[in-house]
C-alpha cells in the first residue's frame, strides 16, 4: 500500500512538473494565428513608387479572418461612410522557409482568379510583405525596385 501511494505521488509530481513546464514554455502560435485581426497600412509601394497618400491609407483596412484576406476601403465622402470590400483572397503561408513565403488567390473583386506570391515577416504588431504575380519569380528580399512587378507593404496591427 505504501508502495502504491509512493508511485502515485511520483506520478502526480511528474504530471505537475510537466504541466508547469508546458505553461512556462507554451507552444509558439503559427503565423496564420498571429495575422488574425485588423491591419492598417504604413507603407504601400509598387515598383518603388508610393501607391497612396497618408490620408487615403487611413481609409484602408485589411482583415485576416482564418485563411482569408479581406481588403476594405471606407468612403468617408458620403454620409454615413460607406465600407467597400475591394478584394477577397485565400492566403497560404509557409513559415518553414527563409524568408517565410506566402501565396494569395483572389476569390472576389477585380482580381478574382489571379494569384500572387511573395515573402512576409511578422515583427510584433507589424507585418511586412513583398509580393508579385506568380508568373514572375517569387521575391527573395524586401525590395520592390522599378520593373520588378513587386509590391512592398508594411502594415500595423490595430489593437483594440
Amino acid at each position: 500500500m505504501l508502495r502504491v501511494a509512493f508511485l502515485l505521488g511520483i506520478t502526480g509530481m511528474a504530471v505537475t512538473m510537466s504541466l508547469s513546464a508546458h505553461a512556462a514554455n507554451p507552444k509558439p502560435e503559427d503565423d496564420l494565428a498571429l495575422l488574425q485581426g485588423n491591419w492598417k497600412p504604413l507603407q504601400c509601394e509598387y515598383q518603388g513608387v508610393p501607391q497612396m497618400p497618408a490620408d487615403v491609407m487611413k481609409q484602408i483596412t485589411v482583415v485576416f479572418d482564418k485563411n482569408e484576406y479581406h481588403l476594405y476601403f471606407v468612403d468617408k465622402s458620403v454620409t454615413p461612410p460607406k465600407v467597400l470590400r475591394l478584394a477577397l483572397a485565400n492566403i497560404g503561408l509557409d513559415g518553414t522557409t527563409s524568408p517565410k513565403t506566402m501565396t494569395f488567390e483572389f476569390a472576389d473583386g477585380p482580381f478574382k482568379g489571379q494569384k500572387r506570391h511573395g515573402i512576409y515577416e511578422i515583427a510584433g504588431n507589424q507585418l511586412k510583405m513583398c509580393y508579385g504575380p506568380v508568373e514572375k519569380p517569387r521575391p527573395t528580399e524586401f525590395k520592390a525596385s522599378m520593373t520588378s512587378g513587386f509590391f512592398l507593404e508594411t502594415w500595423a496591427r490595430q489593437v483594440k
